[in-house]
């Protein structure tokens, strides 16, 4: 499957911020063909991790990796 869009979004430390912003941008491109979104993760420590872990059953197409340490 060829994707049409793939939205990137660097984070730390923003466990209060990423659930929005992920269902935002899942609305924003639910018309634009496949699509994913990958949030890379760079060390945070509050938690920003398991919250975009428990948004991947309500958004699919959400892709998360994780770097160790900043």
């Amino acid at each position: 499957m060829e994707l049409a869009l793939s939205v990137v979004v660097p984070v730390k430390d923003e466990a209060d911020n990423v659930a929005p912003l992920a269902r935002e941008i899942a609305a924003a491109v639910k018309d634009e063909g496949p699509s994913e979104i990958i949030f890379v993760d760079d060390g945070s420590s509050d938690g920003t991790i398991g919250v975009l872990s428990g948004l991947k059953p309500e958004i699919p197409f959400l892709r998360v990796i994780q770097h160790g340490r900043n």
